[in-house]
């Protein structure tokens, strides 16, 4: 990143993050490797003469500045550096800011959602490896979007229903922030999904899952104030147990059954309409209140008969009848047959509402005027749709997608949005229309920028992934590029489309949030391989901070007591190594095993040294290991007994450098440049070291 000073970096991680502050252990700005990217003068006032000094603001790990304080004269200019003074370091006065680090159920999030996102890359990586071309990859990239979708939502829910357990315990049901953050989440995700990955599973048909996502988060959304219908409702419930045996007198309960009907909770409706006092007076034989029954119950009828769609598993367990016989609960296969069920379905809508003897006969006007209202609803009546949904320009678009265009696709929801926001106004929240409308326009790179705003790290980058893959993933590109190259599928595949180098983008950013912390670091790691681009050369930087620096043990001031213990060394090394097994990090793995072989060597241990190269493979370095201690030939030829108890004790301890060896000394050379360039300096020894 461009230098920027202290005074610019830290507020603004104060506004736009809950930025942590706290003491660290000096770190000495000659020593570090990372370099100092603002130099700062400190003085004037009362802190003056050999109290004053500089501060040096380094770059930590992900997230974290690292703030240092210099003690001795102040230098001459506010471009000095430490040399131009004292270097005494100012103990106490070194400081570490953080920001967006991954905590707490965002912690937990990450965790769980991990596996999910590795299986994603890993079928995207197998279709790939297949060679399956554009076509198959592209396939394989929006099943595996799917199914990724599908284990995150769960994630989520469980979560949700987690904490939401949890608040009623301890706060008596008042929603915590992490219970609101997550809700929302969950429906942003939930959302995305519908109209992103596969919309109606291919069909464009998204009006069921978009009633399905608005019951499952409604009340989450909070969207429509006190004209929401699960506010209406959560208001219902009183009035019905106030209203006594009578429960259809309870203010409201008309209107809520024209609201439940508009959004398709046809579950709840029907349980609604069967509080009626008519249906416990008719089982009683009170002939009055058959007249209100049989309107109800064709009310009812007609309620859970709406023909929809059905989904991917409905069609694998129930699959079409051959003769075209309406199915039950009204669920279509496909679309010309949807339309054909609708049609019928909607004559005998306006058939009951045109039997004005059916409505006449019912002593209650109350009872008729509601199960009127609720009828045209069905029928899809404009103005009878607009007072059943009280709630917002929301609530108006899904009752009209489902009721009176329910031809509509997915494509053209935007445009219907449009018109019920010109009939409703704006929502209470901009922001919530904002990320609304930008994930209904069907626009990712929109929705994953107000994602940004609103969402944490782990959010904005899964949602990003899951975006790339319901794109096609890496045949968006194959297919965007196909006209420029004119080559065939296996040159075309190559490429990587907009969306995967932003998707990467948000990843990267999310691994800075998990690397600020340790005990998130390590899931960083698992992130980084899947990054292309500076995946390897972030994971590198960070597994090699998990372990002490070249040189330290030798010199324990360079590191600090704790680091100079060789087991702490010894623990920390065999971690990084692990963690690159882990990641697939082969080339830094190596790195960090070269690092380590450099100060065992450094300490006169070239069997620890060994050691460290045989496990991460390095022949060539064990083979030049051996290589600088075989005997001379002075030595050989005076001593020819040491000299083979000398070769037989390199052999046992230097395993595989007989391959080494034989490959020629330009293996030696070259491992002996890789350690120098690992920072093997301290001890000079016949290679060089």
């Amino acid at each position: 990143p461009a230098a920027r000073t202290h005074s610019d970096v830290a507020p603004q991680a104060r506004r736009t993050h809950r930025a942590s502050t706290c003491s660290m252990d000096v770190m000495d700005p000659d020593r570090s490797s990372v370099p100092v990217i603002a130099t700062l003068p400190m003085g004037g006032g009362a802190v003056t003469g050999p109290g004053a000094g500089v501060l040096h603001v380094q770059w930590g790990l992900g997230n974290e500045l690292r703030v240092s304080r210099v003690r001795g004269t102040e230098p001459s200019g506010t471009g000095a550096t430490p040399t131009e003074g004292s270097d005494e370091i100012s103990s106490g006065a070194a400081y570490v800011v953080q920001w967006g680090c991954v905590t707490g159920v965002h912690r937990e999030l990450a965790e769980e959602t991990l596996p999910h996102f590795e299986h994603l890359k890993d079928r995207v990586a197998l279709a790939m490896h297949r060679g399956e071309g554009p076509d198959g990859v592209a396939s394989c990239a929006v099943d595996a979007a799917s199914r990724f979708a599908r284990a995150v939502a769960k994630t989520l829910d469980a979560n949700v229903e987690r904490l939401e357990a949890e608040a009623s315990l301890a706060t008596g049901g008042k929603r915590t922030a992490d219970l609101e953050h997550v809700s929302l989440a969950r429906a942003a995700w939930q959302l995305a999904a519908v109209y992103f990955v596969e919309p109606g599973d291919g069909t464009g048909a998204v009006t069921e899952r978009l009633v399905e996502w608005y019951r499952r988060n409604g009340a989450a959304l909070n969207f429509g104030g006190s004209g929401a219908l699960p506010v209406r409702l959560r208001a219902l419930i009183d009035g019905v147990a106030e209203a006594g045996d009578r429960p259809e007198t309870a203010t409201g309960f008309w209107d809520c059954l024209a609201g439940l009907v508009a959004m398709g909770w046809s579950d709840a409706a029907a349980d609604l309409v069967a509080l009626h006092s008519c249906w416990a007076e008719w089982r009683q034989g009170m002939a009055a209140a058959k007249p209100a029954a049989e309107l109800l119950e064709a009310v009812v009828a007609l309620i859970r008969t709406a023909p929809r769609m059905a989904t991917a598993d409905e069609e694998r367990q129930s699959p079409p009848a051959g003769d075209g016989s309406y199915p039950p609960g009204g669920a279509a296969t496909s679309v010309p047959q949807f339309h054909a069920f609708r049609e019928a379905w909607t004559r005998q809508v306006r058939d009951v509402l045109s039997d004005g003897a059916l409505f006449d006969a019912v002593a209650d006007d109350a009872t008729s005027d509601g199960a009127r209202g609720a009828l045209e609803v069905l029928a899809g009546d404009e103005t009878a749709l607009a007072r059943a949904c009280q709630g917002g320009w929301l609530e108006l678009m899904i009752a009209s997608a489902r009721h009176r265009f329910p031809r509509a696709m997915a494509s053209e929801h935007l445009a219907l949005m449009e018109r019920c926001v010109a009939r409703c106004g704006a929502g209470e929240s901009p922001e919530l229309d904002e990320l609304l409308g930008a994930i209904i326009a069907g626009d990712a790179s929109r929705t994953t920028d107000v994602c940004a705003r609103y969402f944490s790290p782990w959010f904005i980058a899964h949602l990003a992934e899951m975006l790339a893959a319901a794109a096609g993933g890496p045949a968006a590109g194959a297919l965007a590029s196909s006209a420029e190259v004119n080559g065939d599928d296996a040159r075309t595949i190559g490429f990587r489309s907009a969306s995967e180098k932003a998707a990467e983008s948000r990843v990267m950013a999310y691994c800075a949030s998990l690397a600020t912390r340790a005990n998130t670091r390590h899931l960083a790691l698992r992130y980084l391989p899947h990054c292309a681009d500076r995946g390897a050369g972030v994971a590198a930087q960070i597994l090699r901070r998990e372990r002490p620096p070249p040189g330290s043990l030798a010199d324990p001031v360079a590191s600090g007591v704790d680091e100079a213990d060789p087991d702490v060394a010894f623990a920390k090394t065999l971690g990084a190594l692990e963690l690159c097994a882990d990641a697939g990090l082969a080339e830094v793995g190596l790195g960090v095993a070269r690092a380590a072989a450099a100060d065992a060597r450094a300490r006169g241990d070239s069997t620890s040294a060994a050691a460290w190269l045989h496990r991460a493979g390095d022949v060539a370095g064990v083979a030049a290991l051996a290589l600088e201690q075989l005997p001379t030939v002075h030595l050989a030829s005076a001593d020819p007994s040491a000299s083979a108890a000398t070769l037989v004790r390199l052999a046992m301890g230097h395993p595989g450098a007989e391959a080494g060896l034989n490959a020629g000394s330009d293996a030696a050379v070259a491992a002996d440049g890789e350690w120098r360039r690992a920072g093997a300096t301290v001890a000079p020894g016949p290679a060089g070291f």
